[in-house]
């Protein structure tokens, strides 16, 4: 499957970097006209951004804007600019004139004296209705306010008359959004690679570029994560860069980076063969391993992006790193986890990357869930091979452990494999984690936060453990499978929304530690009835 978000990314950016870099060039002085017309946006803006608005914050409503106007996923013109200008004057007046309409009670579609005392006295909360000078004080006070505003002072207002009151009211451009299309006509009229139209991330590009001049100190050392450290390895000029985000992988570690009570992920990157040198910077919104395989001797260097643990560090890690220096950054602080469409978020962690690496040119790969993805083609899959069995076509289900090649495998693994495994459990696995459980060497993993083997697999793995080990019993599976705990156990991690189950406790059996996540830990002492967790299906185990 071709990466459409790169796709997108090449048609987007190359022109506009080529512009950007015309424009924009520290290395001379700027004279050409397109120059003076940066410099004098870059000092309209820098000042208005230093008065009152975070860059930030700015940037994510600029991004949300131009995504409410882009009607094609094309870029935005001038002629997308004034119908989104349009329609928010439209929704203007018609919440102008409406807000006066409820006043309107015989709906002659005009407003007298008599209508609004009425209805301002029917708002009174009756915990107030003895305050009878200070009410009468203020439905006076209402009155006055709408009809100063009665162009013939006759006393009424008609419905052309809200009409012309809603035109004068109508947004005189000072808010978020209106302050965004300014900003977008400004920035049409640089418009690097002369197309006539703004993409989300040309428009980011130019403003940060227009703030990032050393004027703009103060501004930036308001803006959270700008003040921290965030040191990554700076790209040769030889390298290609590539920024890669995911959700999870499909995979379930048989390795830890992220505790015993957080579930692990897996995905696989596979190096292409080929000369030049390959910069990757991995995100991930949840713990993950990334595997990387193929022509590893091309990695120039890779940062590892992801959330933080209690103790600060990283919860992400690679394998196959022997020859590249791995580097690990806050999600939070650094660089933001990249998602599978132009989002705000991606053009956040698009924008941090160029500072951070200190190169123009990025790549951009984001899925949500990623089993394989091969660099730099971008090339991806978000899910395993299907086999074929008897003449019919299933579904990863020779995969349920997932490197047999492994003889090392973790203790977890060997008596996961051992054992005579639920097949309805592993089923159920492959069914969100299609990957399947995948035996790593902890050995083998480059991480911020030690790699430590799972004591308990997790999520159906573990239940599928504790169910050989005769510490769980299975009572159902449905919507939310029941089980009947019948020894101290830990509870698997990663056992949350879909996933979640329901374990029935005994009198005199210790409560299961770990973290339940969403999942119901229930005396059975206070269970009235199976039906207590309805089943999604009529199965029963």
């Amino acid at each position: 499957m071709r990466d459409q978000t790169s796709l997108k990314f090449h048609r987007h950016f190359k022109p506009l970097w080529l512009g950007i870099c015309v424009l924009f060039a520290s290395a001379t002085p700027m004279t050409s006209v397109a120059a003076q017309e940066f410099k004098t946006l870059r000092d309209k803006w820098m000042v208005h951004f230093a008065e009152r608005v975070r860059e930030t914050a700015f940037l994510d409503n600029l991004v949300m804007v131009i995504h409410k106007i882009d009607r094609d996923d094309h870029g935005i013109s001038q002629d997308d600019i004034d119908l989104f200008r349009a329609r928010l004057l439209a929704e203007k007046r018609a919440n102008t004139v409406s807000g006066y309409l409820k006043y309107d009670l015989n709906g002659d579609f005009v407003i007298d004296r008599e209508e609004i005392a009425t209805v301002s006295s029917a708002r009174i909360p009756k915990r107030n209705r003895m305050r009878t000078e200070r009410n009468n004080a203020r439905i006076e006070s209402t009155i006055q306010g709408i009809l100063q505003k009665d162009p013939n002072q006759d006393g009424k207002i008609t419905l052309q008359e809200l009409a012309a009151i809603s035109t004068r009211t109508v947004s005189d451009g000072r808010n978020r959004q209106h302050e965004a299309l300014l900003v977008l006509e400004d920035l049409l009229e640089l418009d690097p690679d002369n197309s006539g139209t703004l993409s989300a991330y040309e428009a980011a590009g130019l403003m940060r570029a227009i703030l990032k001049d050393g004027t703009d100190a103060q501004v930036r050392a308001r803006i959270p994560g700008e003040q921290d450290a965030c040191e990554v390895p700076v790209a040769s000029a030889e390298a290609d860069v590539h920024l890669v985000g995911a959700s999870k992988g499909t995979g379930v570690s048989s390795v830890t980076v992220s505790g015993q009570d957080r579930m692990t992920s897996v995905a696989k990157i596979n190096i292409e063969a080929g000369e030049t040198p390959l910069y990757l910077i991995l995100t991930s919104q949840s713990p993950m391993i990334w595997q990387l395989t193929g022509a590893l001797n091309r990695l120039e260097n890779v940062v590892l992006s992801g959330r933080e643990n209690d103790q600060g560090k990283i919860m992400a890690g690679a394998t196959g790193l022997s020859g590249a220096k791995a580097t690990f950054v806050s999600s939070s602080n650094c660089i933001s986890h990249v998602t599978e469409k132009e989002s705000v978020r991606s053009i956040r962690a698009w924008l941090q990357s160029t500072d951070l690496v200190g190169t123009s040119t990025v790549e951009i790969h984001g899925h949500s869930t990623i089993h394989e993805l091969a660099l730099p083609s971008g090339e991806y899959s978000d899910q395993p091979p299907k086999t074929a069995r008897d003449g019919k076509k299933f579904s990863y289900v020779a995969s349920a452990v997932g490197v047999s090649e492994n003889s090392d495998h973790s203790p977890a693994v060997r008596q996961l494999m051992a054992g005579s495994v639920n097949r309805q459990l592993m089923q159920i696995l492959l069914r969100f984690n299609p990957g399947g459980v995948v035996s790593i060497a902890k050995e083998a993993v480059s991480s911020d936060v030690e790699a430590r083997y799972y004591e308990l697999l997790p999520i159906e793995a573990g239940l599928a453990q504790l169910v050989a080990a005769g510490k769980l019993e299975p009572v159902r599976f449905g919507h939310r499978d029941v089980y009947r705990v019948l020894d101290a156990i830990r509870v698997p991690s990663g056992l949350a929304g879909s996933q979640s189950v329901s374990f029935i406790l005994p009198e005199g059996v210790a409560q299961p530690t770990g973290n339940p996540g969403n999942s119901m830990i229930v005396p059975e002492e206070d269970l009235e009835t199976l039906n207590d967790f309805p089943p999604r299906r009529n199965t029963t185990y």
